[in-house]
């Protein structure tokens, strides 16, 4: 995989590597899993090709995805997503401080990555509870993604 796939493969869990920080109810009828409140596998995964799209027409990013297949990114990160927010998937890829640590990030790219996913939830009707917890999740990785600690 050379360098600028795989950078963009890694800024795309950036959308999801919140997923791993997500409490599980212990019991099936307590409340539903941000996994079922963003749509489950078919809503993350617009989700995800909706922020891919963004990410690629964000011009402060974009270059990060410039020679990407949005097609298998999405597969990817949705399996990320999913497994992360409480799916039945399982995701083995790498940890976000080792996925990260060759890309050189701003804390301006991370910013604008998030903004990208916050306007994907947006379109996709998202509510405000769910996005506050999106965007809780994807700052509390902000120190592992820039390689400060976590």
């Amino acid at each position: 995989m050379n360098r600028t796939i795989a950078k963009s493969f890694v800024l795309g869990c950036v959308i999801v590597a919140a997923a791993f920080a997500v409490e599980r109810p212990s019991h099936a009828e307590e409340a539903p899993t941000l996994y079922a409140r963003l749509g489950s596998w078919d809503g993350i995964h617009r989700i995800v090709t909706d922020t891919i799209a963004n990410h690629q027409k964000n011009p402060a990013i974009a270059h990060y995805f410039a020679e990407v297949d949005a097609n298998k990114l999405a597969a990817h990160v949705t399996a990320f997503f999913a497994a992360g927010t409480g799916g039945p998937n399982k995701y083995e890829g790498r940890d976000m401080t080792s996925a990260h640590a060759d890309m050189g990030l701003s804390n301006d790219d991370f910013d604008k990555a998030v903004a990208d996913v916050l306007l994907a939830l947006d379109k996709n009707g998202i509510g405000d509870a769910e996005k506050s917890e999106v965007a809780t999740i994807l700052e509390s990785l902000r120190p592992a993604v820039m390689g400060t600690g976590g």
